[in-house]
């Protein structure tokens, strides 16, 4: 019994190291580099595309509803999408995780007031071509189609409080303005994308 007991638990723990192995290993989408095509439904079922939003600023936002980060950063998020709806810039969230069904990413949408469609990435297939690993974690999508920023969405330092430099504000910013995004790239926090096994 004992061996048996034994035997399980590093079965368990080898199926956890490859799959922190498997994550970590993924490599993330360069800066300047085309971002790839996607067709994926969101929480109502329509159908988004990159091809949809051609010539457009686009954020991408991998978030989580079971991640404290990621609902911390919501309403800041959904402020800043309502700030620039009039300005071209699209706003599309992206659940990898695993566990989260379609209900439940409709569920969350309704009752926080997110204003913008929240696709499901079934399999974490999206979220591995690009290499997302954490929620929240950003990619900015230029109007020339190519990743102009990516990371984290601010500088906090614990999930419900604001931080004081707004990365995305910040290069949405400069995109509309036809300029070079600043910083360009920041250590994303938050937390991993549980992906399938």
């Amino acid at each position: 019994m004992k061996i048996a007991l034994r035997m399980m638990i590093l079965g368990v723990a080898l199926a956890v190291a490859a799959y922190m192995g498997c994550a970590s290993a993924l490599e993330t989408l360069r800066l300047g580099a085309q971002v790839p095509e996607f067709k994926l439904k969101d929480q109502d079922g329509k159908e988004h595309s990159l091809a949809d939003h051609q010539g457009q600023v686009m954020v991408l936002i991998f978030s989580s509803q079971q991640c404290p980060w990621s609902r911390g950063a919501d309403p800041d998020i959904a402020a800043l999408s309502q700030k620039y709806a009039t300005k071209g810039v699209t706003f599309l969230g992206i659940d990898s995780n695993s566990a989260t069904s379609v209900e439940d990413i409709k569920k969350h949408a309704e009752d926080n007031e997110i204003p913008f469609p929240i696709l499901k990435d079934d399999q974490n297939k999206y979220a591995d071509a690009v290499g997302a690993k954490q929620t929240p974690e950003i990619f900015i999508v230029g109007k020339d189609g190519k990743l102009a920023y990516h990371g984290a969405y601010d500088d906090r330092k614990n999930p419900n409080e604001k931080g004081a430099t707004n990365y995305v504000g910040d290069a949405l910013e400069a995109l509309l303005a036809d300029k070079e995004v600043t910083t360009k790239e920041v250590k994303a926090w938050g937390c991993g994308i549980k992906r399938v096994a």
